[in-house]
Parts: structure tokens; sequence; C-alpha cells
């Protein structure tokens, strides 16, 4: 008897997902707030994979639609107002704490090598320039980039994220929902930060701290951006 083929393939590979949250029930400032970063970073957004949170009621099928238009795909809901809509409408609902690590103090941004926590590895350090186009991911540690990031690349890490160049591209901290992690870098100008699937875009950016030295970190479920010396 001839055994078959293989019909599926597993691998572990972690892909970052981004959390919606929803702050008014308002489905034409939710569009034009769409329609902004299509138009800030089309490649970014097209193919995004989303877990929305809500802690208000919202119309969920137009918040479906719209996001599906930009090409972002929603793939589950948190629990919370939106829960049975979501179950209505066929989508996995999750717990908001899911995927989320044990908060743990971030290390200091200096060169030397970082302590590390317990179920953390070392981090992975990076000499070469991340060149548009690129990936580079850290799972289960930090990322160190010794040089720069270039606009249309990625730097992603389960932990905190470190550019001693420019980061001209996007950085995803804390991608497996480890709100403690952060980003720092020499000189910011960044087309995307993320911590734990909460974003912040290039023009939110812009108000910031621009090519100048920069820290974000996570306060209270926001995304904080602010200047701090490396």
């Amino acid at each position: 008897m001839t055994r078959s083929r293989p019909a599926l393939e597993l691998k572990g590979r972690m892909l970052p997902i981004t959390r919606v949250r929803v702050l008014v029930a308002d489905s034409a400032a939710i569009r034009i707030q769409l329609a902004e970063m299509v138009r800030q970073m089309p490649q970014a957004v097209k193919g995004m994979a989303v877990v929305i949170d809500s802690d208000i009621a919202a119309d969920l099928d137009a918040l479906l639609a719209a996001l599906r238009e930009v090409g972002i795909q929603p793939l589950a809901v948190s629990e919370g107002p939106l829960a049975d809509a979501a179950r209505a409408a066929g989508l996995p609902v999750v717990s908001r704490d899911s995927g989320k690590s044990a908060a743990a103090p971030a290390p200091a941004p200096v060169a030397a090598p970082l302590p590390v926590a317990a179920g953390r590895r070392p981090a992975r350090v990076v000499d070469e320039p991340v060149r548009s186009g690129q990936q580079i991911y850290a799972e289960g540690c930090d990322l160190i980039v010794l040089n720069t990031v270039s606009p249309g690349a990625e730097v992603i890490a389960d932990g905190c994220i470190h550019v001693y160049g420019k980061l001209a591209g996007r950085a995803l901290a804390g991608v497996k929902g480890d709100e403690s992690a952060r980003v720092f870098c020499r000189k910011l100008d960044a087309e995307l930060i993320a911590i734990a699937g909460i974003y912040a875009v290039a023009e939110q950016i812009k108000a910031g701290p621009v090519n100048e030295p920069a820290q974000a970190w996570l306060v209270d479920g926001r995304l904080k951006v602010e200047a701090h010396k490396i």
C-alpha cells in the first residue's frame, strides 16, 4: 500500500497580530481614519491581521466591512460588548489576557549585554542595516539593531527593540502580548511603532520627537512616544 503524502504541514512561526481598539461607535469616523492609514502606508495596512477589542457597543458588521474594504483581516474579537455579535458573525471570541506574558521591567537601553529574564533568550543582535523589504524577528527575546532600519523594513521582537541608528521603517515590540516591552531608537522617523498590538502610524509619530533619540512604551493601554537619550 502506497503511503499518501501529508495534506498539511504545521510550523511554529509566530506572526505579529495587531489589536484594534474601538474608541468611538462612529462608523463614519472609523472609515475616515482607515482611509488615512491606507494613504500613509498602504503596504502595512493591506493584509494586516487584527483582533478587535472594545469596551463600548458598536456596529460590528459595519466595522468588519470597513476593515476588510482596506485589506485588514479580522481574526477574532476580545471578550466584551462585541462578543455576541462576533459569535453571530462566525468570529472567535478570545480572552483579553490571551498571549500576554508576565510583566517585567524593561531593560535599560545600553550597548552592553542585557540581563536575560527568566524564560527569555539572550537578545538577538543585528550588525548590518535592515533594508527595505527585509523583516527581522527576535523570537522569545529582545532585538538590538546596531545600524539603521530603512523605510519599508520591519523589525519585530517578542521583547524590546533597540535601534542604535535611524528607525525609518516599522518596529513591533512585544508581539506576543508583552505590554512591558519598549522601543528605543537613536533617531526616530518611523512608519509605524507597535507594542503588544497597540500602534501609532507615521502621522501620529511625527507629532513627537522626530529625528531625535526616542522611546515608545504603553501607559494605561495607550502608546506613548517621547524623547529619550540613549
